[in-house]
């Protein structure tokens, strides 16, 4: 019985996790930068900002990560300041 419950907690956790990275997928600072016209930066830039977001998203919505999302999110908040700041404001919203 406890088992049970057990195996659906973790399926309802799943749920929710898919459920909030879903909500919160689209981006509009990101979309932004997509229509920047090509080049090498711009996909360096745009791939650092992805994660940026991923990081975010896991550390404060879904509420785990470990000591290395830490530093890539510290190394990465420092690195692009204003992207950190809009993606604090959409994550708030």
């Amino acid at each position: 019985m406890g088992f049970e419950a057990e195996l659906r907690q973790e399926k309802d956790e799943e749920q929710h996790g898919r459920e909030t990275l879903e909500k919160y997928s689209y981006s509009p600072y990101i979309e932004e930068v997509e229509g920047w016209p090509d080049s090498e930066a711009k996909d360096c830039y745009l791939k650092d900002l992805k994660r940026l977001r991923d990081v975010m998203l896991h550390l404060r919505k879904l509420r785990y990560g470990g000591f290395a999302m830490g530093m890539i999110y510290g190394k990465l908040k420092n690195k692009y300041p204003k992207a950190h700041q809009a993606f604090n404001e959409e994550l708030s919203a």
